[in-house]
């Protein structure tokens, strides 16, 4: 057997530091993989499909490589992720699927065919733990009518409350009118749209470092989200609810230019009548921003009620010990009850009368 590159491979899980609340704590950001779909979808797969992935150096590539085998279970396996639960004094996980996942470059058939298989595996793994998993649905997100479908199906037919989306569609933008039909039937449903990026499409200047996560994951989301302002999204859908993940990337913390531009610049006025900050205060943000300072800031400029606590599991990019994390974290002691399980509790509909705390 082959020695492994790197003898160090992270993220590892312990026992949490911090006191476990009597509440249902809540993950609102986990991932899982669906073998059958990736093995369904990969004779479809071509390189030039997702070129966020063509500069990533070799040091990163076989690191990763590494790291994902080392984890692998952990994306599948139920026991596996309730042991790291118990651990985290997590109680309920939300599962969605994981970016590299979505499969967006699959075809008008394949597609929805794709998507749907992974719903349903995700709503299996609900059944079998209906007291610690929570499924958010993936879509076709090429396809927007049939995503839009699918979005309703996985509401009505597998329970599901919210829906995760990349950060952009091959490379097209979430501004696009083309996606309203996805838009409409969320906030017909009221239904949590998770935003969570795929790396970032335009990479050069990117490839070393590690730059194409570190710094392109927030960067794909600040640009998403910028334009879904700006592009009058939630002008037309004024009930559309949605989550930024990884702290809603850069935006929250420097949205006061894209104000200025608002005020001096036409561009930035043509499509929505209120200051961009205003449909930014009503979006939602988790956790994953690795200083307690940040929750704290989030919590002052947005309101408790805006912040869901997240891990990004099992990936090495967020927090192992979540309520540890938070425990740093100057907040009151409802804000923090909000945080860790009420307010996904509330966006998800979730009952906690019969889950464990």
């Amino acid at each position: 057997m082959t020695e492994p590159w790197f003898p160090e491979l992270g993220p590892k899980w312990e026992a949490s530091t911090a006191h476990k609340p009597s509440l249902v704590t809540i993950d609102i950001h986990s991932h899982v993989q669906v073998p059958a779909a990736a093995e369904a979808a990969a004779p479809f797969f071509r390189a030039e499909m997702d070129p966020r992935m063509q500069v990533q150096p070799e040091e990163s590539t076989r690191y990763n490589r590494e790291l994902r085998a080392s984890i692998a279970e952990k994306f599948t396996d139920i026991d596996a992720r309730i042991a790291d639960m118990d651990l985290q004094g997590v109680d309920v996980q939300v599962l969605s699927i994981v970016p590299p996942q979505y499969h967006y470059w699959l075809d008008a058939e394949n597609g929805p065919r794709n998507a749907r298989l992974q719903n349903d595996r995700i709503a299996e793994m609900v059944r079998t733990r209906p007291d610690r998993f929570v499924g958010v649905a993936n879509l076709p997100m090429d396809h927007p009518k049939a995503a839009a479908e699918e979005l309703r199906r996985a509401h009505t037919e597998l329970g599901f409350n919210g829906f995760a989306i990349g950060a952009d569609v091959n490379g097209g933008d979430l501004d696009h009118r083309r996606f309203d039909p996805i838009w409409e039937v969320a906030s017909e449903l009221s239904l949590l749209a998770i935003l969570h990026p795929h790396g970032w499409t335009e990479p050069r200047r990117m490839d070393d470092y590690y730059l194409i996560n570190l710094v392109c994951m927030p960067l794909a989301s600040t640009v998403a989200v910028s334009r879904m302002i700006l592009g009058g999204v939630f002008e037309r859908f004024s009930e559309l609810q949605m989550l930024v993940v990884h702290g809603g990337g850069y935006l929250p913390f420097y949205f006061a230019r894209t104000d200025h531009g608002y005020r001096f610049r036409p561009e930035a006025r043509r499509h929505i009548s209120r200051p961009p900050s205003e449909y930014l205060h009503e979006l939602y943000f988790d956790t994953t921003v690795f200083r307690p300072e940040d929750v704290e800031y989030l919590v002052g400029e947005f309101g408790a009620d805006r912040v869901l606590m997240g891990t990004d599991y099992p990936f090495d990019m967020g927090p192992t010990d979540p309520l540890g994390f938070l425990e740093g974290a100057r907040l009151t002691q409802s804000q923090r009850d909000a945080i860790v399980g009420g307010n996904a509790a509330r966006l998800l509909r979730i009952d906690t009368a019969n889950r464990m705390a």
